[in-house]
């Protein structure tokens, strides 16, 4: 019996080796085949969309109205500078370029005026490095270029993003109950979603967290609720590669909570539950990690630079901050918490805890005790992520506030769990529609 047990546990572990395995080399293929693509028309729709980036300059979409509002303009324009492509030198092969992803930087170290001097003048190369991430969003941004313009690609994403939205609301909706799929998108709207595809920067974790809630649920219809581990096991590489640290931890966190919306309406072990939980974040921080580390490793290979030192230097700052930028890890949660709250959210929360204390009254009971105390745990994913990344959730706050949609959603769902009629929910599941099958 012990032996099948081991037996059954390397074979496990085999696989998430080579599913590993499988990412690392999608995603070296994928650098090296996107930096592949000629460069001409690239350049020239990034030449193009000088006026309209000049039109943005300074003019941060909703920021003066709405104080969270605010585009990552200055990221932007250093990933269309990297998309140029213009290498460290003409002849530089393409293998190393992947993996450098360098760009052009003034002395002033200005966003704006270095991609507008290398787009006016063809003598200009790279004479900066960008190794420690991968910067997958090229192979999305630069086969986007040889089409269109920054301003079309922003418009394609907005039709992509809201798409996507509406898609995770109608599984939220048919899997569980209208209610559910309101808190979902109260917390959506409380982050000012509308603004994540206006900003390059912002797409990769909304995307990948929203296709991880669909595939959530049609894993749960297909009855492939077996494979949620090696779900998450994949979004954490994906968040990783993609991602240029913005709010990796919603990739986990939402379609975390909706697994576990999900899996209560089975009425599985609490206890098992909980270990499920911690097993699925575990994954994710595996997999976020090390396809991270591995980046380190292939650039200094290639390179032939000591690109491990520079991360890991990085890191300390990321996390403690410096002399430059002092940062505690109180003050770190609470300013990314200020940056949340203004006086209409802090209107509908208390709206919503005054309902919510009334049905409690007129219950006289609270339901689903134990759910409510993992879908807390998980509502507090993102504060354990600002208390472990400090001084990049201070610097940052502006906009890695936004992993506080985890919290918004949990708490809700917290709410309403509370409140839920489980016979009610049952005779729900037993209906069913075409958007059922799809979704």
């Amino acid at each position: 019996m012990k032996k099948e047990r081991i037996k059954k546990n390397a074979k496990k572990i085999l696989i998430y080796v080579i599913v590993f395995v499988i990412m690392l080399l999608l995603f070296c293929a994928g650098m090296i085949a996107t930096y592949a693509l000629p460069n001409q028309k690239i350049q020239a729709h990034i030449r193009e969309s000088k006026d309209f980036i000049l039109e943005l300059n300074g003019n941060p979409l909703f920021a003066h109205e709405i104080k969270n509002g605010e585009l990552d303009l200055f990221t932007d324009l250093l990933i269309l500078n990297t998309a140029m492509n213009k290498g460290n030198e003409e002849d530089e092969s393409v293998i190393r370029r992947a993996f450098e992803n360098s760009r052009f930087s003034n002395q002033e170290g200005n966003q704006f005026t270095s991609l507008e001097q290398t787009i006016n003048d063809n003598n200009i190369y790279n004479n900066q490095e960008y190794s420690r991430y991968w910067h997958g969003i090229q192979t999305i941004i630069r086969p986007l270029l040889l089409l269109f313009n920054y301003e079309e690609i922003r418009y394609i994403l907005n039709i992509v993003i809201f798409l996507l939205v509406m898609l995770a609301t109608i599984c939220i909706y048919k899997n569980l109950n209208i209610i559910h799929a309101i808190a979902f998108m109260f917390s959506m709207l409380a982050v000012c979603f509308f603004v994540v595809p206006n900003s390059l920067q912002y797409i990769g974790t909304f995307t990948i967290s929203l296709l991880g809630i669909i595939l959530v649920s049609i894993l749960y219809k297909k009855k492939k609720t077996k494979l949620y581990p090696l779900l998450i096991f994949i979004i954490g590489g994906c968040t990783s590669f993609f991602d240029l640290l913005t709010v990796p931890i919603i990739t986990l966190g939402m379609p975390l909570i909706f697994i576990m919306l999900l899996e209560n309406k089975k009425e599985y072990n609490i206890k098992k539950m909980f270990f499920e939980m911690i097993k699925l974040s575990i994954l994710w921080f595996v997999s976020y990690t090390m396809i991270w580390f591995a980046k380190w490793v292939i650039a200094s290979i290639i390179l032939q630079e000591d690109i491990i030192s520079i991360a890991i230097n990085t890191i300390f700052f990321r996390t403690n901050g410096n002399e430059e930028y002092p940062v505690t890890r109180l003050g770190a949660i609470g300013k990314n918490i200020s940056y949340l709250m203004n006086h209409v959210l802090i209107a509908c929360f208390i709206l919503s805890a005054v309902i919510w204390i009334m049905a409690m009254i007129k219950r006289k009971k609270i339901n689903n005790i134990k759910i409510m105390f993992l879908l807390f745990l998980i509502a507090l994913y993102p504060y354990i992520w600002y208390f472990a990344v400090a001084g990049h959730s201070t610097i940052h706050a502006w906009f890695t506030f936004r992993a506080q949609v985890v919290t918004i959603w949990g708490i809700l769902s917290v709410m309403i769990e509370s409140a839920s009629n489980k016979k009610m929910e049952g005779e729900k599941d037993g209906k069913s529609s075409s958007i059922n099958s799809m979704l």
